[in-house]
């Protein structure tokens, strides 16, 4: 027979020792695996919150004196007659809302009453951001109210109101 294989010259191949390499590989997966879940885990986390710092004439390291000034403007200037008492309460409700957005980080120019009660709260700005709210709570009466129906908002008057931001001002993160 040609090519034939007969069973006698075949001899029996030693058992492979595979021990060694197994657990190598075995390891080296592990490794692998605990590698993957430590990126998992540090990918996985929500990134910080990078404060910028604000330059600029309001920027809170010029003081609350720029915050005082502009709130003095709007009484200044509805005293003069340039604006009206509704202009006043919008323009004193935006100063507030940058302040706390300068304060913060964050920007709150456009948040509502409900917006502020949902904002996340640190330990930082827990009381400054309660302060806005109530400011901006006791601003909405007489910026938007029907002065003939709301007592509040018929009694406020825009020094008065302007009193409420500045003590937001000084009392902020105290």
């Amino acid at each position: 027979m040609i090519g034939a294989v007969q069973n006698d010259d075949l001899t029996p191949v030693a058992q492979l020792d595979m021990t060694g390499p197994l657990v190598a590989a075995l390891a080296a997966c592990l490794l692998l695996a605990a590698a993957l879940i430590a990126c998992v885990v540090l990918l996985s986390r929500p990134p910080r919150a990078r404060r910028e710092r604000t330059r600029g004439a309001h920027s809170m390291s010029t003081g609350k004196a720029a915050w005082h000034a502009r709130i003095d403007e709007v009484t200044s200037r509805h005293a003069a007659g340039d604006i009206d008492r509704e202009e006043a309460f919008l323009a004193l409700a935006a100063i507030a809302r940058d302040f706390a957005s300068e304060a913060t980080g964050r920007d709150l120019s456009t948040h509502t009453l409900a917006d502020l009660r949902g904002e996340r709260r640190d330990p930082s700005s827990r009381r400054g951001l309660d302060l806005l709210r109530m400011t901006i709570e006791a601003l909405y009466p007489p910026e938007f109210a029907d002065e003939s129906v709301n007592a509040h908002a018929r009694q406020a008057d825009v020094a008065e109101a302007a009193g409420w931001v500045s003590n937001l001002v000084e009392r902020w993160g105290r």
